[in-house]
């Protein structure tokens, strides 16, 4: 008897602490800038004119905005919402909006965009479950961004037909 009483009061043990390891957070590492070079055929203003329609395309949510843009540098800057956060209430903990910088910048025959990530809000539990905005989340978009501007870049211009 004393026995199993012994066994019992160690796994319960054993759970306890185990449970209380769950709620500690380690921060990630930050995942790089995702850059990405595109040639194509069409010249500067071209490029600047079509760099600046995919961003605002591609920036539909009201937080995404174009921060900056100089057409004679061959720049459009903004601020982009990689991930949406939640509203808080009484028994859900609210979570942050997660914004990325993307920079694009433009010449003759060739255009870049640069995807700078959100710092500091990647997070784990001791039980490696990730929560928050992951460095895997930001390279599944970052990915998908990069992708979908390359294939507007190499397009040909809807502004050379009207």
């Amino acid at each position: 008897m004393k026995k199993v009483l012994l066994v019992f009061v160690i796994l319960v043990t054993t759970l306890t602490l185990n449970s209380c390891e769950a709620y500690k957070t380690v921060t990630l590492d930050s995942p790089d800038v995702k850059v990405k070079n595109i040639t194509n055929t069409t010249d500067k203003n071209g490029n600047y004119i079509k760099a600046n329609e995919w961003m605002v395309q591609t920036f539909q949510n009201a937080k995404s905005v174009i921060q900056f843009s100089d057409k004679e540098e061959g720049i459009v800057k903004g601020k982009y919402v990689m991930k949406v956060g939640t509203p808080g209430s009484t028994y859900v903990a609210s979570t942050p909006d997660f914004y990325a910088i993307i920079t694009l910048r433009v010449k003759d025959n060739a255009s870049r965009i640069e995807i700078t990530p959100p710092t500091g809000m990647y997070s784990k539990t001791a039980f490696d479950i990730e929560y928050g905005f992951t460095p895997e989340m930001f390279n599944v978009s970052a990915d998908a961004l990069t992708s979908d501007f390359e294939k507007n870049m190499k397009s040909e211009s809807t502004n050379n037909d009207w």
